[in-house]
């Protein structure tokens, strides 16, 4: 049954409604993929607000900003999950966040290599490294599209951070 289904039967109570949940709605809101990624989402910006306090203002104004972002966002996408399971209403997506574990592994993964990266390597190296390598992992095999969108990315960054902004970042591996 489609989303235009449950919306006309909710119009119509004289109409049938469906007693099971869609194809691939977890059982319990409890175990709902929007709910458990929400909290953790919510955990991890959490400690890294922590690590912003000890940053000069200017420096954790975009970090801030991001994180409380990325809260507001978690706790809007918990409270849709948890809605949706309260009141039989389709509130929560009926496609979860994550799909595919192994996927959502895979990100997390590369996230911290990416910031181990950063601390044994610095800043640019690990952003030039990372983003050809997770893009390819996704799926993304144009060689020549990867190497530009590095070298836009990469060179925006430093444009951004040291040119407009004059912040310092981690040092490069070969400049210390």
């Amino acid at each position: 049954m489609t989303d235009i289904d449950n919306q006309v039967n909710e119009r119509d109570p004289s109409a049938q409604v469906a007693s099971e949940p869609p194809a691939g709605s977890p059982r319990s809101v409890w175990t709902h993929p929007d709910l458990i990624a929400g909290i953790v989402i919510i955990v991890a910006a959490g400690a890294l607000l922590t690590r912003t306090t000890a940053m000069p203002v200017m420096t954790s104004l975009l970090p801030v900003a991001m994180l409380g972002a990325l809260v507001v966002l978690a706790a809007l996408m918990i409270g849709r999950a948890l809605l949706g399971g309260r009141s039989g209403r389709k509130l929560a997506p009926r496609y979860p966040v994550f799909a595919n574990a192994g996927a959502f592994a895979g990100i997390v993964l590369a996230i911290a290599l990416y910031i181990a990266g950063v601390v044994a390597l610095g800043f640019y190296t690990s952003t030039a490294i990372m983003l050809p390598v997770v893009a390819w992992c996704f799926g993304y095999r144009d060689i020549k599209r990867l190497l530009l969108a590095d070298v836009i990315f990469t060179g925006g960054l430093a444009l951004i951070f040291v040119v407009l902004m004059g912040q310092e970042l981690p040092a490069e591996f070969f400049t210390r």
